[in-house]
């Protein structure tokens, strides 16, 4: 097909580009991608759609199989530049056991548990 990508390319005839901003979850790093879609007819007759990245490589869906440069996280938003600084902010940390408070023990209220 002539307008299959090839490696290196830049802009692909008949591509639409498209802008993604990123955000990482785990440590907050945002970035922004450049691609390009090509939307073609596969030989199974559906409509299908490829994207390519700025390096001219097919790559699966920028939506859905992000990973952060910076720390290879998986936890990746994609968003708008406008909400891109909000959406950086790092998720805090998953507590592994919270505060232990004492147990009840049977018995009236007020009494530490013995028979008033």
């Amino acid at each position: 097909m002539a307008d299959e990508p090839q490696p290196g390319a830049g802009r692909i005839p008949g591509a639409v580009p498209e802008t993604f901003v990123f955000a990482c979850a785990d440590c907050g790093h945002v970035w922004q991608a450049v691609f390009q879609v090509v939307f073609f007819t596969d030989p199974t007759s559906l409509d299908t759609q490829e994207y390519v990245d700025e390096a001219g490589r097919a790559v699966r869906s920028p939506l859905s199989d992000a990973v952060c440069p910076r720390c290879g996280g998986r936890r990746v938003e994609v968003t708008t530049p406008e909400r891109a600084g909000r959406a950086a902010l790092p998720s805090p940390p998953r507590p592994g056991h919270g505060r232990h408070l004492r147990h009840r023990r049977p018995g009236p209220p007020g009494t530490g548990g013995r028979p008033a």
